[in-house]
């Protein structure tokens, strides 16, 4: 009897290491899935990110110069920690308006290959759009009518007694928009430094009254005078004084063959010209030149296009 019970014990004891190995072998799995798929998705979360970074950049070349976009996504992928062999493509849509980045990355597992993983690729991909503006800050308090604009042609943005848009505003309309107010002094402030509120698509505006050529002096030198960059339309620093925001408009409230207001319809970007147009005596008028770039503001894909931008991802 006493033998039997020995024997017992002895095969119980055997079973306990069966058990005890199929139990380290599942911890070891578990243990891995745990190590090895945080790191893989890890891994998946800086590709994403380092796409979504580089896309964004990217587009702000659009829709100008594909080519510095693809360029500018790669700079901006590896800056983010990422090898350039893991961007797979980079591709910039028909119409200059999209740009595409995929990529992929190899995650070498520590321990999964207990059970025979070795290893495992994560794909991603992201996608920036330009849309047109619909809302944005730092509008000067100018602007100009409807119409399709030519890039790196010269426009008037405030016109001159002479000019035929005298004829559009009618008579003491010189095309300045009361942003701050009425006044020499708030036009100047918002020429020199962008008004501070948000316009937006559909926004009614005043005008104001008067030639306001001392101002247009002072605002209009200000901003040139700290241009460092040599800006043409072809090659401008984004952040230069010299580029204006200025809304696309149409008549509004229209008395005595006058303009008192106008209706926003869009927003559109120019390069202030050198020196800037005439600034003093009566026929006092400002010149830019039409560019196109990106801006932080609210977008539209539906609205009329002016070349001012605003990027968001759409993948």
């Amino acid at each position: 009897m006493c033998r039997v019970i020995k024997e017992l014990i002895k095969d119980s004891r055997g079973a306990a290491t069966v058990i005890i190995a199929i139990a380290a072998v599942s911890l070891i799995g578990f243990t891995s899935l745990v190590l090895d798929m945080g790191q893989l998705f890890l891994t998946q979360e800086r590709l994403g990110n380092a796409l979504d970074a580089a896309v964004l950049a990217g587009a702000q070349e659009l829709p100008d110069d594909p080519v510095s976009a693809v360029a500018k996504v790669r700079e901006y992928f590896t800056s983010h920690g990422m090898d350039v062999s893991s961007l797979t493509s980079t591709e910039v849509s028909a119409d200059n308006k999209t740009i595409t980045a995929s990529g992929q990355s190899t995650v070498q597992y520590a321990l999964a290959g207990v059970l025979g993983i070795n290893s495992s690729t994560v794909h991603c991909s992201a996608a920036a759009r330009i849309e047109p503006v619909t809302a944005v800050k730092g509008i000067v308090p100018v602007g100009i009518k409807k119409q399709e604009l030519v890039f790196d042609q010269e426009y008037q943005l405030k016109i001159a007694g002479s000019n035929d848009l005298s004829e559009y505003l009618g008579p003491g309309n010189f095309g300045v928009l009361a942003l701050s107010g009425f006044g020499s002094s708030s036009y100047e402030d918002d020429l020199k430094h962008g008004y501070d509120g948000k316009v937006k698509i559909g926004d009614v505006i005043d005008t104001a009254s008067g030639n306001k050529s001392g101002a247009t002096r002072d605002g209009v030198n200000y901003r040139v005078a700290q241009c460092t960059h040599a800006c043409t339309p072809e090659h401008f620093d984004p952040s230069c004084p010299r580029v204006v925001i200025i809304p696309v408009y149409v008549p509004e409230d229209i008395q005595n063959n006058k303009v008192n207001s106008v209706r926003i319809v869009g927003f559109a970007t120019f390069l202030l010209s050198v020196p800037g147009g005439k600034l003093v005596g009566n026929e006092s008028y400002i010149r830019g030149k039409y560019v196109r770039m990106t801006l932080f503001g609210d977008s539209d894909p539906g609205q009329n296009d002016y070349g001012a931008y605003s990027v968001r991802l759409v993948e």
